[in-house]
């Protein structure tokens, strides 16, 4: 609970959406280089290798698999609901991505196998995404709750792919009447399940996408430059 702050939100939604667009960029640019050798490269071992793996290809494309995982964590652990979810994206990201690079390499000679792939990994995308979108399209890109754990009104109390059930303090409650009226203090108050929802306004969606923006434009940039150098 020490890491529940809107600061501690707002960075993880921050730090979650770059290193996950910095380990995809990798590995996409590392799949595309995989797809322009012919579909397969090796590098080490005792054996005579046909094809050598580049060195980016053999450094990134390894690391960037469990590092789109660990943002997917840091997502959920820091950010909490607030921020585009990384959780609903990563999916449809990854293989959207992947499937256009196949669609891309399946046009060199003797692509058939690549156009393959690229459709299903489009067809893995697409319809998560698909029915992501039909369920809450405005959750999808706002998030359900503001930076200060405010749920957003209209969000419904079941979880979903973006709102995972979390644990909940058993509230100690002091309750007072004041001219008739009974008032509820302590734990029971700060709870953000008590909270009144609030409308989202222009102020919400900008801090939403705008650290995403951020956060994706600086993982693009850096993953082209790492590469680029190795």
């Amino acid at each position: 609970m020490k890491f529940s702050g809107p600061l501690w939100r707002v960075a993880g939604s921050f730090a979650s959406w770059f290193l996950f667009t910095l380990c995809f960029t990798l590995l996409f640019l590392g799949s595309s280089v995989v797809m322009g050798l012919g579909g397969y490269c090796a590098s080490g071992g005792p054996y005579v290798i046909e094809t050598q793996c580049p060195d980016a290809v053999a450094l990134f494309v390894p690391l960037s698999i469990p590092g789109g995982i660990a943002a997917v964590v840091v997502g959920v652990i820091f950010a909490r609901g607030f921020g585009v979810p990384l959780l609903a994206w990563a999916w449809p990201i990854l293989f959207l991505g992947l499937g256009a690079a196949f669609l891309i390499a399946s046009a060199q000679p003797g692509g058939i196998s690549f156009l393959v792939c690229g459709i299903l990994f489009v067809l893995m995308g697409g319809f998560p995404l698909y029915l992501g979108l039909r369920a809450d399209a405005r959750e999808l890109f706002l998030g359900s709750t503001d930076a200060f754990d405010t749920p957003f009104a209209g969000v419904g109390p079941r979880p979903t792919v973006t709102r995972l059930p979390r644990p909940r303090r058993i509230p100690i409650v002091d309750a007072t009447t004041v001219s008739g009226i009974s008032t509820v203090s302590g734990d029971a108050a700060d709870d953000p399940a008590n909270r009144t929802p609030v409308v989202p306004a222009l102020g919400h969606w900008t801090l939403s996408l705008g650290v995403m923006a951020a956060a994706v434009a600086l993982g693009i940039y850096l993953a082209n430059l790492w590469f680029a150098a190795v």
